[in-house]
């Protein structure tokens, strides 16, 4: 193997007596190295973009949510409060109860989402990173506040000096002689605005659980218990915890589950992409293909000689598999490491940007460099170039190429 690989490494550098052998080597290294570069690249902006979305998404959705599987609210015992503490794992938990509403601000309205909180609200969400204006305070002194989504602030105009009007459908059957007098509605000052992304901005309003238990005409109902799980704990565990609490009736969902949709989406982009670039490094191994065979036919002479001096088929198989490996390998390390340079240029400093009018939640692309990016990056390479090789290398050594006289 050692001399296989000697004769492998003389012939890929040295020159040819064919000047298209040496330019279509070149090309295929060449073309494995940009292969592997935007393999690590791209790789490194989905990571980085799957960062970005799961913690926006970890700002709003908590580890894992509770839920009644049949009706939108229920009351919690003190017991079964007392228990849910006591799980292991269970770094905090909130109560909340969410409602549809119509908000409206000095004649202009919009339709939203209220959800509110009780005051464990900070232990399990995170909105308070994303506040454009304001603080996140849900209840200060005994006054309430709202906290707007961006989306919905503008759209109704709303100010900070000025309250503004939540009204809730009344529960049960009810007749009125004006649509008004089948809503509860309350008044409440905006303590703050966040900006997340669209799917909440747009429509959420968050405000405390006393709030809008008032404006529901509700005592101890909730309609769902967020819990942060501590960092190293396993939720599945937990999740079976709280299940063995709550029994049956109950439901427990993780952020993921809570977002399946989106993240399979991310994961099926990812996989496209990474088919897509496969394809287009099988369709550059061909020129290895074309290099090799070339070659073969220029080293007629040396096949002649190495089997004359006792090598058998299965060393020049290896001579030739090597040299086509060879060159798709160096492509790929140059390739490699040019790219972990421009990912980590770009994590450190962040010379492409996502934009200049401030619409983003970060200004810089989003890059994660991962290890296993840069293996995936070589084994698809190597597992290319091998079958790129075999067929010309095992030709060779059969002695089936057609060589060219001169």
């Amino acid at each position: 193997m050692r001399i296989a690989f000697k004769i492998a490494f003389r012939y890929l550098f040295s020159k040819k007596s064919t000047n298209a052998i040496n330019v279509i080597s070149y090309i295929s290294m060449i073309g494995m190295g940009l292969g592997a570069l935007v393999l690590v690249v791209l790789l490194s902006v989905f990571n980085g973009f799957e960062e970005v979305v799961t913690k926006l998404q970890s700002s709003f959705y908590a580890d894992i949510e509770l839920e009644k599987v049949q009706g939108k609210v229920f009351e919690l015992s003190e017991e079964q409060v007392t228990q849910l503490k006591e799980i292991e794992g269970v770094e905090d938990f909130a109560l909340v109860l969410e409602e549809n509403a119509y908000v409206s601000y000095n004649g202009k309205s919009s339709i939203a989402k209220i959800r509110a909180y009780d005051e464990h609200f900070a232990a399990v969400n995170a909105i308070g990173d994303y506040m454009i204006k304001g603080d996140a305070v849900l209840q200060e002194k005994e006054q309430d506040f709202a906290l707007l989504g961006a989306g919905v602030y503008y759209n109704i105009n709303a100010s900070y000096n000025q309250p503004i009007t939540i009204a809730i459908p009344k529960k049960g059957k009810h007749s009125a002689v004006v649509a008004s007098q089948l809503f509860n509605t309350a008044q409440i000052y905006p303590g703050g605005v966040f900006g997340i992304q669209n799917e909440f901005d747009n429509v959420y309003i968050i405000t405390s659980l006393s709030f809008l238990r008032d404006l529901q005409d509700f005592t101890n109902e909730v309609s769902g218990v967020e819990f942060k799980v501590k960092k190293g704990f396993d939720e599945n565990k937990v999740i079976a915890s709280i299940e063995q609490v709550m029994g049956a009736d109950y439901k427990t969902t993780t952020r993921v589950q809570q977002n399946k949709s989106l993240y399979q989406a991310m994961q099926a982009e990812k996989y496209a992409m990474i088919a897509i670039l496969f394809l287009v490094l099988l369709i550059i191994s061909f020129t290895i293909i074309g290099a090799l065979s070339m070659l073969a036919m220029e080293k007629k002479l040396d096949i002649s000689i190495l089997k004359a001096m006792g090598a058998n088929n299965a060393f020049v198989f290896r001579v030739f598999l090597l040299q086509g490996m060879l060159g798709s390998l160096i492509g790929a390390t140059v390739g490699a490491v040019l790219g972990v340079l421009i990912v980590g240029a770009q994590q450190w400093f962040g010379f492409i940007k996502l934009g200049t009018n401030g619409g983003f939640v970060i200004e810089a692309y989003p890059v994660k460099l991962e290890t296993f990016d840069v293996v995936l990056a070589f084994v698809l390479i190597i597992i290319i170039s091998f079958l790129a090789s075999w067929l010309p290398a095992s030709r060779a050594a059969k002695g089936k190429i057609e060589f060219v006289k001169y």
